[in-house]
């Protein structure tokens, strides 16, 4: 473990799913980094006092009591920030939302003490979505909402653990490392 690796908690799709997401980053990406198609969970951080398995272990015990879920993802959404920050990503339902904070909530509890944030302006209202493109700049953000309005894509997984990503140093490149299993 390197100081200066963060991580990142989240969900990540089955392999079919990933590949279909996959189509429209390749397409539409306007980032540099590079990361499988994921619902983020908890944002980048730094490990304190701990090692990743000891997070791992931390993870598991306290997500052992969330029931494993089956989610839908039905809908495009855009974070429109007017700030070439643009985001476009794939929206779940309202249920899978309402899964989706209570997991984060399990682990940003779980930890807390273990842990700090990567980027202290982090939006401190959890919004899970499956990024489809970030950083868009506002001139061609019409564009890319226009290729998008009449996506239906219907994306339906059971979640079965909350994966750990590493980023080393800023390579841009995320990695998932680990995972831990939701409801063992």
């Amino acid at each position: 473990m390197n100081k200066n690796d963060s991580y990142l908690l989240a969900i990540t799709p089955p392999k079919d799913i990933s590949e279909k997401v996959d189509e429209y980053i390749k397409k539409y990406k306007k980032h540099n980094y590079s990361i499988a198609p994921h619902i983020t969970i908890y944002p980048p951080f730094y490990i304190d006092d701990v090692d990743e398995d000891s997070i791992i272990l931390i993870l598991i015990e306290k997500l052992k009591g969330t029931k494993s879920e089956e989610i839908i993802i039905d809908s495009i959404g855009y974070f429109e920030n007017g700030s070439n920050s643009n985001v476009a990503y794939f929206k779940p339902d309202d249920n899978a939302i309402t899964y989706l904070r209570e997991i984060s909530s399990v682990c940003s509890l779980a930890l807390k003490d273990h842990i700090h944030d990567k980027f202290a302006d982090y939006p401190s209202d959890f919004k899970p979505h499956m990024t489809i493109s970030s950083s868009i700049p506002n001139d061609i953000f019409p564009e890319i909402k226009s290729g998008l309005t009449n996506i239906k894509e219907l994306f339906k997984f059971k979640i079965q653990s909350v994966d750990l990503y590493k980023q080393h140093g800023s390579s841009g490149i995320w990695n998932k490392v680990k995972e831990a299993n939701i409801g063992t």
